[in-house]
């Protein structure tokens, strides 16, 4: 992990700092004021867009090996945090509204056409008591997590570490255990107690599908111990921290290499 290299500073105080991103067909918009991109060494970004809409948010992008596909827009006080070595197939679009914020773990796989949104956008009240009943609320997507094509997350959803959802399925609000397959509309639980291996099938000859019947190791497999993060702890430290703070919250998130700290029983 290398950053802090630079500083690329805008108008209104809104910066760019770490390592210089790698820039290919791909545009940075800064519409607000005190806003942060955090990009780290290896840092591609390919027919990507990302607007700051608002004020006061930061973007960190990890170190990756492969290019990342990005369509952001983020608006107030959010935080949008992507780990090491995410695998973007096409473009992932992702909307941050009303302070709330997006926390995407190491070596997630995404197919194409995936949509992350935090709010509904319009309001929604109780027509007897005229309370809001339709708040936005935080995304959480744990390590090594395959989300199929036309995958729509909605605000609330957290999921676990090693698990998979599949393809055109719609899941909000919903806590989704560790190594487990959702899918449908409304996305329900299919399978448990399973994880997958990154490599590509599509080219596989006989031999090579003979050889993957058994896998050689457990790496997708995640269990609860002392190290997994109680996501409603680290939400709350969030919301409730000043821009520094953030800063260092997203610093010590990068530096926690324990496997099973995305783990959601």
């Amino acid at each position: 992990m290398k950053m802090m290299k630079t500083i690329k500073e805008y108008d209104n105080n809104n910066r760019i700092t770490g390592n210089k991103p790698k820039i290919t067909n791909s545009k940075i918009n800064f519409l607000g004021e005190n806003n942060l991109l955090i990009c780290e060494d290896n840092v591609k970004l390919t027919n990507s867009e990302i607007t700051f809409n608002g004020n006061d948010s930061i973007i960190y992008l990890s170190s990756n090996k492969n290019d990342y596909h990005l369509s952001v827009t983020i608006n107030n006080e959010s935080v949008l945090y992507i780990d090491e070595n995410c695998y973007f197939n096409d473009k992932l679009y992702l909307i941050l509204s009303e302070t709330k914020n997006i926390i995407i773990g190491k070596e997630c796989l995404f197919s194409f056409s995936t949509w992350v949104r935090l709010a509904d956008p319009h309001l929604i009240y109780n027509s007897r008591n005229l309370k809001r009943i339709n708040l936005s609320k935080s995304v959480y997507i744990g390590d090594h997590v395959w989300i199929g094509q036309d995958v729509l997350i909605l605000k609330g959803t957290t999921i676990g570490s090693g698990s998979i959802i599949g393809a055109k399925s719609v899941i909000a609000n919903k806590k989704i255990p560790s190594n487990t397959i959702w899918g449908g509309n409304p996305a329900k639980e299919i399978k448990k107690n399973i994880f997958f291996d990154g490599r590509n099938v599509h080219k596989y000859t006989k031999t090579n599908t003979e050889q993957s019947m058994k896998a050689t190791n457990k790496y997708g497999v995640y269990k609860r111990d002392k190290t997994n993060i109680k996501i409603k702890d680290l939400e709350a430290k969030l919301e409730t921290s000043n821009f520094k703070e953030k800063i260092n919250i997203l610093i010590d998130l990068r530096k926690d290499t324990n496997h099973n700290r995305f783990y959601i029983r």
